[in-house]
């Protein structure tokens, strides 16, 4: 149960840790090298964060509609539309599902690079590539505003049913429930 509620709340301050950092490099390097730096220099991250939207909004039962890599908009590189399907407690997932997948996907992802750079022994270019990945997936595994506006529409339904699956898990209710 902590783990669910805390990758909501990694996503929230790692939108405000991105804007601190481009905040901080914008003062160092100035505007124009920071939009460079943070929407072309990083942009497998852009491509790694809205693939995750996409991913969690079809593995939940979403159908994706669009997916834009590159299309600059504000605070926004990207986009993915979907529209919901099924049962509403079932839209609410797919709502916040999609809306945390880049910290969820990020967390995945970030987890993985970190495992191939301990554990295998692999060249320099490679390892540069890696670390490379590595920054521009964590400086895009943030959730927008719109992000978290969109989250917010089914964390109740997704903390219910985790607590109905904690409840099961922990009471053993099937087994009770098979013995009478």
């Amino acid at each position: 149960m902590i783990l669910t509620a805390s990758i909501p709340i990694l996503g929230i301050i790692s939108e405000y840790f991105n804007r601190f950092l481009r905040s901080i490099l914008k003062k160092l390097t100035g505007a124009k090298f920071t939009n460079v730096f943070c929407n072309y220099i990083t942009f497998p991250g852009t491509v790694h964060h809205e693939l995750s939207h996409a991913l969690l909004a079809f593995l939940t039962g979403a159908k994706v509609d669009r997916i834009s890599l590159f299309k600059p908009d504000g605070d926004s590189l990207g986009c993915v539309e979907f529209h919901n399907r099924g049962f509403s407690a079932l839209r609410a997932m797919q709502n916040s599902l999609s809306a945390i997948a880049p910290v969820l996907c990020g967390i995945v992802t970030e987890s993985i690079i970190i495992y191939v750079l301990v554990s295998c022994g692999l060249p320099i270019p490679a390892v540069i590539l890696l670390i490379y990945l590595f920054i521009s997936i964590i400086l895009h595994m943030r959730m927008s505003p719109a992000d978290i506006k969109i989250m917010w529409k089914g964390i109740p339904v997704i903390f219910l049913i985790i607590l109905v699956i904690v409840f099961i898990t922990k009471f053993d209710i099937i087994a009770f429930l098979n013995i009478r």
